[in-house]
């Protein structure tokens, strides 16, 4: 699927990005990748059994979130390379990458 082929370029320049400003990552830096699910409960449940982390967003997407990290070569090749594997499990649609560089912790 080309999307998820994007999207893992999308992961590799991500990794490119941080290994030329790592200041910009790290400590208060949420990662976030998104992507389209026809089937919520059961890309949830998907997630749940390899060990995930996800959350659906809204009726049709799947948000994983990656605080306090830096996108290096290292978490690329495992975390990374994860998240993508996962998203093309599920049939993702639209895959994203957004950066949250705010203060605010979802958890609080």
């Amino acid at each position: 699927m080309s999307n998820i082929a994007d999207f893992r370029s999308q992961l590799i320049e991500l990794s490119a990005r941080a290994a030329r400003r790592p200041e910009d990552f790290g400590e208060g830096v949420r990662l976030l990748f998104s992507c389209g699910s026809r089937n919520l409960p059961s890309a949830l449940a998907q997630a749940e059994a390899c060990g995930m982390e996800a959350r659906g967003v809204g009726r049709r997407h799947i948000l994983v979130e990656v605080q306090n990290r830096a996108p290096t070569a290292e978490w690329l090749a495992g975390e990374g390379a994860a998240i993508a594997g996962y998203f093309e499990s599920i049939g993702g649609v639209n895959p994203q990458i957004g950066i949250d560089r705010g203060p605010v912790d979802i958890d609080d």
